[in-house]
């Protein structure tokens, strides 16, 4: 087991000699059909081409072996060893249980949000601030040229809402949610653009819609046919306010250069608590209160940050 787990260790350093110009990445995860995990979305931001792969059993190199696997999920990280010992090439695991567990060991490399991101410490774990999402600062940059000529005629400031799916939203607490912001945005005489996410119920949603009142205002919600207009009232805003926010929203929020507020204070989130107080102690996030103030700060782009990373370590 010694002499193993020393020879996966070296394994990146000699790879890093031999540079692909257009090296092979296999990605493999456990998500619905449709989704994009983040395996995917850290394999979108590495500047190659990719793969991913359904079927683990019949998976074949098709003339080039995989130069990198990226996983993520119990069952894509196991199904990402089986490939790496086949092909023999590095493993790189982003975020499950099962790398928590384990510490990351049986893999190359294992990328875990964490409450408390830090440097990297061990060679092998990097710690980022929530999950990895496709979102990034050059995204929301794509999004303000598209969106910008159908939102323009909108009352500045623009204000961006996303009405996110959490268990703690009553319609009553959504209703008195809307009117404070309502309230706050004709204080400026600007209009607010709402989303309503997935998974929030249709009397919340009702209610809060509601809570708007004369505030002028656009509301698109999650399953209506148009394209999902989230990132393109984001970017075309002055400011972003999440409620009932998961890390992922917050995370696609702070990769935009807007003040981003969290509609509630920390406290409401239950599991999600830690990571929603960590982002706000990192002054990527603030609560709401008086206004839309902005305040400086860079772009949240842990996706990036880990990309470059691996570019490095695996002579992408």
């Amino acid at each position: 087991m010694e002499k193993e787990g020393s020879a996966r260790a070296s394994r990146p350093t000699a790879m890093a000699r031999h540079i692909a110009p257009d090296a092979a990445i296999w990605v493999i995860e456990t998500v619905r059909a449709g989704q994009v995990g983040q395996a995917h979305a850290l394999a979108g931001r590495l500047g190659n081409s990719f793969r991913r792969v359904r079927d683990v059993a019949t998976a074949e190199a098709d003339g080039q072996p995989p130069h990198l696997i990226l996983t993520s999920g119990v069952n894509g990280g196991l199904a990402g060893l089986t490939l790496g010992r086949r092909f023999d090439a590095p493993v790189v695991h982003c975020a499950s249980q099962f790398a928590r567990v384990t510490r990351g060991r049986p893999f190359d490399m294992t990328i875990v949000p964490s409450v408390r991101p830090r440097d990297l410490r061990d060679d092998r774990v990097m710690s980022v601030f929530g999950p990895l999402t496709p979102v990034s600062p050059m995204l929301f940059d794509r999004a303000r040229r598209l969106w910008s000529e159908r939102l323009d005629h909108l009352p500045e400031p623009r204000i961006a809402a996303v009405l996110d799916s959490g268990a703690h939203m009553t319609p009553s607490l959504a209703n008195e949610s809307a009117r404070r912001l309502a309230l706050m945005v004709q204080d400026h005489y600007g209009s607010v653009l709402l989303s309503v996410a997935d998974g929030v119920s249709r009397e919340v949603a009702d209610s809060f819609v509601a809570g708007l009142g004369s505030c002028f205002n656009l509301v698109w919600r999650h399953g209506e046919p148009d394209d999902d207009p989230t990132l393109g009232f984001m970017a075309c805003s002055d400011a972003v306010v999440v409620f009932c926010g998961r890390p992922a929203t917050l995370v696609d929020a702070a990769a935009s250069d807007l003040p981003v507020f969290v509609g509630e204070a920390p406290g409401l989130f239950g599991t999600r608590n830690a990571i929603v107080k960590n982002l706000i102690a990192a002054d990527y996030v603030r609560v709401l209160d008086e206004g839309f103030s902005p305040w400086p700060r860079q772009p949240l782009d842990e996706a990036g940050r880990a990309a470059a990373f691996l570019r490095q370590r695996f002579g992408l």
